[in-house]
């Protein structure tokens, strides 16, 4: 008699599978705030209360301050206050300080909200530009028809459906917001960016970063 059996892959074991993980750290691609903002199910400004790690997930109780987006299973899962992560660095687990403010973006699966390092915008408030947090408003909602794009070219070309960032300088993730305009997908022109990049172009003696 032949018994068939039946293979059960762990949770963490799935994560890895869809993104890149080793045995002892997390490897993500890099994604602008905007682009998290648009791929996620929930995006709220919250204080962490506590933290408790069971089996091998770790699960931070939040006080929700303000929702920036929340799908309506997001309303459901933040309900309970929960957010849950995997325990491991190595699975992608985030990290949060127990008091503190925090952006939180993530996904909810099985009506439980969830955050890991590669697709979940976490930060403390206090550490948030002035232009971020206006995309938080509004601005970054009337951009989810673009996309972002990294590049760490000298020069990078322009694309129609999306704006080109610079991977060094992190101009663009503190100060830019990519929306759609006539022409194509473009960045807001705005002091700060531009004060940014300017700054940034003369540091590395001409990198050139596009609009």
């Amino acid at each position: 008699m032949i018994m068939k059996s039946e293979a059960i892959i762990p949770l963490g074991v799935v994560f890895c599978l869809m993104f890149v993980c080793d045995g002892e750290a997390c490897s993500c691609m890099r994604q602008h705030p905007q682009t998290l903002f648009c791929r996620s199910d929930f995006v709220v400004l919250a204080r962490v209360k506590r933290e408790r790690v069971f089996n091998d997930t770790r699960m931070f109780k939040i006080r929700v301050r303000r929702e920036y987006k929340v799908s309506e299973k997001g309303v459901i899962a933040l309900k309970s206050g929960r957010v849950l992560t995997p325990e491991s660095d190595g699975f992608c687990g985030v990290k949060m300080e127990v008091g503190k403010l925090y952006i939180i973006s993530g996904r909810i699966e099985s009506l439980k909200a969830r955050i890991n390092q590669c697709a979940s915008w976490i930060q403390k408030w206090e550490l948030t530009s002035r232009r971020q947090r206006k995309g938080l408003k509004l601005l970054y909602k009337n951009g989810c028809t673009c996309d972002v794009k990294y590049c760490s070219k000298k020069k990078c070309p322009r694309q129609l459906d999306s704006c080109v960032a610079n991977w060094a300088s992190r101009c663009e993730e503190r100060e830019g917001i990519c929306l759609r305009q006539p022409k194509g997908c473009m960045w807001m022109k705005t002091r700060a960016l531009a004060q940014c990049r300017r700054r940034y172009f003369y540091k590395e003696g001409g990198l050139e970063t596009l609009t």
